[in-house]
């Protein structure tokens, strides 16, 4: 009996280098046996995960210790399924909520805010062009818009996917001063290590946010779907936090999900710190190694700052290589990486690679990445690469219905147009370029001319993926 996907799983992705997560190390605690460990709700004397009862209340207690919560809960289902635990709750407790976010949020954000009727606003977005990547809006933008729009929640995702971040305890010490109602409630899907490292920026519930969602399967030691909740006492409700939980969590979650996520409290616990700084460690190595090719270099935090005022601290577990003098792009570099040399980036775009530093890195996984960089970039520029050009993300995206507005559209109220004549068209449905899923589009914004272009260009290249409703993308939903 053969299985493609374990034949892979067993024979393949373990003998690749993967600068991606998750990032498990192999001395963390371990069930031995997946399928003979493998365990139902129904074993009563475990006591259940959604009272919580039995040894979910003690693993559940010991992480509210270890991530300085008051509250703490897991989540099998990632930051997903997290942010639509916790804004059904926030929902349930603030009749009419208004949420003010900045613009990176995942599209998980989106689609909730859309599913319970929240009325979500966004900060002006910040793009460097350059590297394409999303950055922290000042915290002026930040007080002034929380001043005009009036939101019961402000929304943050820090850090950003490659590790930016803004003075998050200044801000929210700040916002709670000036706007004690307003609830902070901060996406943390790529911090779930920060709070173990003095050599890294602080985490959300060091910083004082009323409530945090992490990823824990990202760069915290979990496998896969692995996430946790965060709350403080005092303006999150918790018994309606812990109904949204018991309402939307699987009734039958994987214990060995479960049992991960609390065998990487355990490690970073006693040895989180030792571990990043074995990471960080390796980024250096490795950001040395790649700074001496020719037609490549990594982006220092201090030259972020330096150009992006608004970036206050970047974790440096995540290596941003800049490919834009390359003899190619970086969608055709990170195929070649991954199709050649059996290397695997977290993320990449026509102008930045960027390489997530594991756990499990290795020196030995280092050199073997430098070769194939120099190899790569000794090698002719390839004739059937898609054309360069300047990619500018649209930041002027005109918001012409409210997202709940269009959630209550009917089938006969949008159609489905050809991408090239969507021009000036509302969009009815929610686009995101993925990784890092981050929607450029969203449901009621206007499909200016630059978007289409934008979205036109794109397609050109045949490893970027874009999540939309149409997956080629030749054709988009619109408001009639």
């Amino acid at each position: 009996i053969r299985s493609e996907l374990t034949d892979i799983l067993n024979h393949r992705a373990t003998k690749m280098v993967r600068w991606s997560t998750p990032s498990i190390d192999s001395r963390s605690p371990q069930v031995r046996n997946p399928y003979a460990s493998d365990s139902s709700i129904s074993y009563e004397s475990l006591g259940s995960p959604f009272e919580p009862s039995g040894v979910f209340e003690k693993i559940y207690n010991s992480a509210q210790k270890a991530y300085g919560s008051d509250h703490t809960l897991f989540s099998v289902n990632g930051t997903t399924g997290s942010n639509f635990m916790v804004l059904r709750a926030l929902s349930k407790q603030i009749p009419n909520l208004r949420v003010l976010a900045q613009r990176n949020v995942h599209r998980s954000v989106v689609v909730a805010c859309e599913d319970y009727r929240i009325n979500l606003n966004f900060l002006p977005p910040h793009i460097d062009q350059e590297l394409q990547l999303f950055l922290p809006n000042t915290e002026k933008e930040i007080y002034e818009a929380i001043l005009k729009t009036k939101p019961h929640v402000f929304l943050i995702t820090n850090p950003t996917y490659e590790g930016v971040t803004l003075n998050l305890k200044k801000i929210i010490a700040t916002i709670h001063l000036k706007f004690p109602s307003v609830i902070v409630f901060v996406d943390e899907a790529w911090g779930a290590h920060l709070h173990f490292s003095e050599k890294l920026p602080i985490s959300a519930m060091d910083a004082g946010a009323d409530i945090s969602v992490q990823s824990t399967h990202k760069q915290g030691g979990a496998l896969q779907q692995g996430g946790m909740i965060h709350w403080r006492d005092g303006r999150v409700n918790a018994e309606l936090m812990m109904d949204s939980y018991r309402s939307l969590i699987t009734g039958s979650p994987s214990f060995l999900l479960l049992a991960s996520i609390d065998a990487a409290r355990a490690m970073m616990e006693r040895g989180g710190g030792k571990r990043i700084a074995h990471s960080l460690t390796i980024a250096k190595k490795m950001t040395r190694g790649i700074n001496a090719i020719s037609g490549l270099e990594v982006i220092s935090t201090k030259k972020l700052k330096k150009t992006n005022p608004s970036v206050y601290e970047r974790d440096e577990t995540k290596v941003i290589v800049n490919v834009r003098n390359a003899n190619c792009n970086g969608f055709a570099i990170a195929k070649l990486l991954e199709r050649k040399y059996g290397i695997v980036a977290e993320e990449y775009n026509a102008n930045v690679i960027l390489l997530l530093i594991p756990f499990r890195a290795t020196l030995h996984d280092v050199e073997r990445t430098l070769s194939a960089f120099r190899e790569i970039m000794k090698e002719p520029k390839p004739e059937n690469e898609a054309p360069k050009f300047d990619f500018t993300i649209p930041t002027n995206i005109p918001r012409v219905l409210e997202l709940s507005d269009v959630a209550k559209l009917l089938w006969n109220e949008i159609e489905r147009v050809p991408l090239v004549k969507a021009g000036g068209r509302i969009s009815a449905e929610h686009i995101s370029p993925f990784p890092p899923g981050i929607p450029l589009t969203i449901k009621g914004e206007e499909l200016t001319q630059e978007v289409v272009d934008y979205y036109l260009k794109l397609r050109q290249h045949p490893n970027a993926h874009i999540i939309s409703e149409d997956k080629t993308l030749g054709y988009v939903w619109v408001v009639k």
